[in-house]
């Protein structure tokens, strides 16, 4: 009896966690939304603040992913790696446990699955918005009307490449 009293207790602690990991994924979703909305505006600030803030909600979703492979480890009395689904599947779990830890497993799996095509997005789109910029500049040099041949310009003197402009950022 003090065996399942302590495996209960390990499932409601379990539950804790993965309601903790829900709920910093959704905070990450909502950031990555403002990284989208930053990259459209051009606003390096709150791009930059966005990803700082990320930064601090992945730091916090380490922590409760160790605490969580703790749990799984104890509740399955294992020390290897320990899925989500193999909890589930276990014959230590009871069935309204399974459906509960079910819930969030699906919960976070769809979470993951939005997070990643946002993200993907994002990337994209700054690798644009780079190329873009990379292009204008470009197009800004070789059409310099103001220069003279004898004075320092934004072209090397080779065509039309800039050289005091590094937009590989």
């Amino acid at each position: 009896m003090k065996t399942q009293i302590m495996s209960d207790e390990t499932v409601s602690e379990l539950v804790d966690v993965l309601r903790d990991e829900l709920t910093s994924h959704h905070k990450l979703l909502q950031l990555e939304m403002s990284k989208r909305d930053a990259i459209i505006a051009r606003d390096g600030e709150l791009l930059k603040q966005s990803a700082g803030d990320q930064a601090k909600e992945l730091h916090k979703i380490d922590l409760l992913e160790s605490r969580r492979d703790q749990l799984a480890r104890k509740l399955m009395q294992s020390n290897g790696d320990i899925r989500l689904s193999e909890i589930i599947e276990s014959e230590a779990i009871s069935a309204p446990e399974k459906k509960e830890l079910g819930r969030y497993h699906i919960a976070l799996q769809s979470a993951l699955g939005e997070l990643k095509k946002l993200s993907e997005v994002n990337a994209r789109m700054l690798i644009d918005s780079r190329d873009l910029f990379k292009t204008m500049l470009t197009s800004l040099a070789s059409k310099n009307p103001n220069r003279d041949h004898g004075s320092p310009s934004l072209t090397s003197g080779f065509g039309s490449r800039p050289v005091l402009v590094d937009a590989n950022c």
